[in-house]
């Protein structure tokens, strides 16, 4: 049997990285891209959308979200045209505040880190959030990414299983793209 000269070895080493970091390599996971919004990310599955109307402390506002769950796994991306008064005024960080103290309410779960993070050189905030444990279920870990660009808030959002969503959790924020 002849073997592969090896000069060829790093090509299809450099094809299976990306396979890989486009989500090829991970089965089922599949590439939302919203070119109109300026966003994109892989989740392991179709994404399904809803639109979240509600009151903040900046008046109405309407969220647009797509999701996946994946058994007891879930994973979000969101964003939130917000009034330029409210950005000029408030500030990212308040923002930001405010966007994960509604997470957070929304799960019942608790604040572990929030840290600054960058994305495509704009600085934004890593939650890392514990969950409240169900009878029956393993122990879950959530993490969260809070973007502003412009007057456009971004949330990237998933919920794993503490044993071996940790790669999941890596793949998902690794893909995760917002352009200005």
């Amino acid at each position: 049997m002849k073997r592969p000269a090896l000069g060829l070895m790093p090509a299809f080493l450099l094809m299976l990285v990306a396979f890989t970091v486009n989500g090829a390599a991970n089965p089922g996971w599949e590439e939302l891209r919203l070119e109109a919004e300026k966003l994109s990310v892989v989740m392991p599955g179709t994404a399904k959308k809803k639109e979240i109307h509600s009151k903040s402390f900046i008046g109405d506002i309407t969220t647009n979200e797509y999701y996946v769950k994946d058994g007891l796994d879930a994973y979000s991306v969101e964003y939130t045209e917000l009034p330029g008064f409210a950005v000029l005024f408030s500030g990212s960080d308040t923002i930001y505040e405010h966007a994960r103290g509604a997470l957070l309410k929304d799960t019942l779960s608790k604040t572990i880190s929030f840290a600054d993070i960058t994305l495509s050189g704009v600085q934004g905030k890593r939650l890392v959030y514990d969950t409240p444990t169900k009878p029956g279920h393993p122990e879950m870990h959530g993490e969260a990414r809070f973007f502003m660009f412009g007057d456009r808030l971004y949330v990237a959002d998933a919920v794993v299983e503490m044993a071996g969503g940790e790669a999941k959790l890596k793949h998902f924020f690794s893909s995760l793209e917002i352009k200005e």
